[in-house]
């Protein structure tokens, strides 16, 4: 028998800003742009048998928003926001069956931070896909993190799958200039 169990994706997301701007609300601008960010391919190791997912697996996301920026020549930064996050299993087999939930939340690095926790994006009940897309939060301003050092969790239910899964993803975040 199954049992679902909660469990912890633990998810780092640095970069800077290489611009300084006030963290308004994310907009439509003429001059917004996206980065795309890929996910590190991964292992979940199978268990042979169906068993709680006890194992804490990153999802690191690193991404150089100051290169990118000046290669646009925007000027500050209004702010920055997830558009969309995908994981995509590479393995031959398996699937996102396994997973139950998970939520992903955005934290400050910075130690003492009065920045709240907030969730950025989160997918349920994927079934057997081999591609995860995250619902996304929308409108939640990144700057403020990403000013800070930002860190992203996310929280996940699910069982171990019975064999080794190997996935990888990517992310796109978009950058709203002044």
């Amino acid at each position: 028998m199954m049992r679902p169990v909660r469990f912890a994706l633990a998810a780092v997301l640095s970069f800077s800003a290489g611009s300084a701007g006030s963290a308004g609300s994310a907009g439509c601008g003429v001059l917004d742009f996206d980065i795309e960010q890929p996910v590190d391919t991964q292992t979940i190791p199978g268990t042979g048998l169906p068993a709680p997912l006890a194992e804490i697996f990153p999802l690191p996301l690193s991404i150089d928003l100051e290169s990118k920026i000046e290669m646009k020549n925007l000027g500050p930064i209004d702010s920055v926001t997830l558009s969309s996050l995908a994981l995509q299993i590479t393995s031959r087999d398996g699937d996102w069956a396994f997973v139950t939930r998970i939520a992903v939340s955005v934290e400050s690095a910075k130690s003492g931070s009065k920045l709240p926790s907030v969730q950025i994006a989160s997918a349920a009940s994927v079934g057997a896909m081999r591609i995860m897309t995250f619902d996304i939060k929308p409108g939640v301003n990144l700057k403020p993190y990403i000013d800070e050092g930002t860190k992203v969790v996310s929280r996940c239910t699910g069982v171990l799958p019975t064999s080794d899964v190997t996935f990888d993803g990517k992310a796109v975040f978009t950058v709203h200039p002044l």
